[in-house]
C-alpha cells in the first residue's frame, strides 16, 4: 500500500527535521512515514490543538505512542494472538460498574470515614502565600483558609498568577503557556446497538467533533432497562472561538447533524441533549513550551508548603492514572519527605506506555528486572485494587 512504501521510503531515506527542530509532525512521519501521517495523525491531531503539527512539540508524540510502532500495529491487525497486546490496542478494561466517578466518591468517603473532610460547592481563587512559602487557599468570597501545606490541582497558569511576588520573567512565561478548551455535548439516542467501540476518533476535516464515546458500551450496568446509548462527542476550541460562545441548542444541534454525517445514527434517533463546557483542559505542547515551564518549574520547586499535581495543575497531558500516581508521590513526599521529583510523571516513567494488559484488564509490568520505576508501579497498583474494595 501507499503508506507501506511511504514508511519505506523514510526509513531508507529519513526527512531532516526542519533546522534541526523536532516536532510532532517530524517525529510521526519518521516513526511511520508521511503517508500515514498525513492520512490518520495530521487531521485529528491538529483538530484537537487547534495548531499546525508543524508548531506541535515532540513530546505529545512521545508521551502518547511512545514505544508503539507500525509494526505493532500491522502485527495486531493480522495476528489472532491477542497475548502480549500493547497498550495502545487493549480492547479490554477493566472499569468501575457506575463509571470513574465512583472511584473519586469512594475517595471522598475513606477521607471522611477518617476524620478529614472534603468541601464541595468551594471555589477556590488562588494559594494564599507570604514570601516563598505557601500558608492557604483564599476562597471566591475572599474568605482565607491557613494549611501547612497546599496542594493545587488548579491551571498552573492561573496559579502562578495567584501568587504575590512572582517575577516578572515567571509571569511572563506563565501567561505564554496555553490551554484548549472542551465543549462535551451528551446526546441519548434511541439505540442500544449503535457500534460496538467504546469511542470513535473522528478525522474527518469536514466534521468539528473530534472523538465520540459511547457509554452503554463502557457500562451497560447504567441503563437499567432502557434501550438507548448515551453518546458523548467532543469538540475542542479556544476561549476566543465563536464555537466556545454558541449556546446549548446550536451545540446540540449541531452534534445531531455531525453524528448523521458520519452515518453514526440519524438526527431523528437524538432524544434529549445536555452540554457542558470544560475550561482550559488541555495543556497545548506547543513548540518552545518547555523553554516557557522550566522557570516556573524552577520557582515553584523553591516555595515551601505547595505542591502542584494533575493535568492542570503541572501542565502535563496525563491521563488519569499518571494524576493518581502523581497524588500518591506528592502524598509520600508530604508525610516523609521521599524527595519524588512529581515533574517526572508521564515523562520519564517508561512504563506508563510499554505496560502489558492481563486478560483482567489490568496492567502487569514487562520484564524489567531491577526498573528503579518497578516499586512505585507495584504500590500504584495496590492502591488502585484498595480503592476499589473501600
Amino acid at each position: 500500500s501507499r503508506a507501506l512504501l511511504s514508511y519505506v521510503r523514510e526509513k531508507v531515506a529519513p526527512e531532516a527535521p526542519r533546522a534541526g527542530e523536532e516536532t510532532f509532525e517530524s517525529w510521526v512521519v519518521r516513526r511511520f512515514g508521511r503517508r500515514l501521517y498525513e492520512i490518520f495523525f495530521k487531521t485529528y491531531s491538529e483538530k484537537l490543538w487547534g495548531i499546525p503539527c508543524g508548531e506541535l512539540d515532540a513530546d505529545f508524540a512521545v508521551q502518547r505512542i511512545k514505544k508503539f510502532s507500525l509494526f505493532e500495529a500491522l502485527k495486531a491487525a493480522f495476528s489472532t494472538d491477542t497475548s502480549g497486546k500493547h497498550k495502545t490496542l487493549v480492547d479490554r478494561f477493566a472499569y468501575p460498574f457506575l463509571g470513574t466517578g465512583m472511584v473519586y466518591e469512594r475517595m471522598a468517603d475513606h477521607v471522611s470515614r477518617n476524620g478529614g473532610a472534603v468541601h464541595l460547592g468551594t471555589p477556590v481563587r488562588k494559594v494564599a502565600s507570604a514570601g516563598m512559602k505557601a500558608t492557604g487557599i483564599e476562597l471566591a468570597d475572599g474568605r482565607v483558609e491557613a494549611y501547612d501545606h497546599v496542594v493545587s490541582t488548579m491551571p498552573l497558569t492561573l496559579m502562578v498568577l495567584g501568587l504575590d511576588g512572582v517575577s516578572p520573567e515567571v509571569v511572563a512565561a506563565a501567561k505564554s503557556l496555553k490551554f484548549r478548551n472542551t465543549i462535551l455535548v451528551y446526546l441519548n439516542i434511541r439505540n442500544e446497538n449503535l457500534f460496538p467501540d467504546n469511542w470513535i476518533y473522528i478525522h474527518s476535516p469536514q466534521l468539528k467533533v473530534g472523538r465520540i464515546t459511547n457509554f452503554r458500551n463502557w457500562s451497560p450496568h447504567l441503563y437499567g432497562e432502557e434501550k438507548s446509548s448515551i453518546l458523548a462527542l467532543e469538540f475542542w476550541c479556544n476561549e476566543s472561538d465563536e464555537l466556545w460562545s454558541r449556546d446549548d441548542e446550536y451545540l446540540i444541534g449541531l452534534g445531531r447533524k455531525e453524528l448523521a454525517e458520519a452515518g453514526l445514527a440519524s438526527e431523528a434517533d437524538a432524544a434529549q441533549g445536555y452540554v457542558h463546557r470544560i475550561n482550559r483542559c488541555y495543556p497545548v505542547y506547543m513548540s518552545g513550551y518547555k523553554e516557557l515551564l522550566k522557570p516556573i518549574q524552577d520557582y515553584l520547586d523553591g516555595i515551601g508548603g505547595l505542591t502542584v499535581i494533575g493535568r492542570y495543575g503541572s501542565f502535563k497531558y496525563n491521563n488519569q492514572d499518571h494524576s493518581i500516581l502523581m497524588g500518591i508521590l506528592a502524598a509520600e513526599n508530604i508525610i516523609d519527605g521521599s524527595g519524588h521529583n512529581l515533574w517526572e510523571i508521564n515523562t520519564d516513567y517508561e512504563y506508563q506506555e510499554s505496560a502489558l494488559i492481563t486478560e483482567t484488564g489490568l496492567v502487569e509490568l514487562n520484564d524489567r528486572a531491577g526498573s528503579k520505576y518497578d516499586d512505585i508501579v507495584l504500590r500504584y497498583h495496590a492502591a488502585c485494587r484498595y480503592m476499589s474494595r473501600i
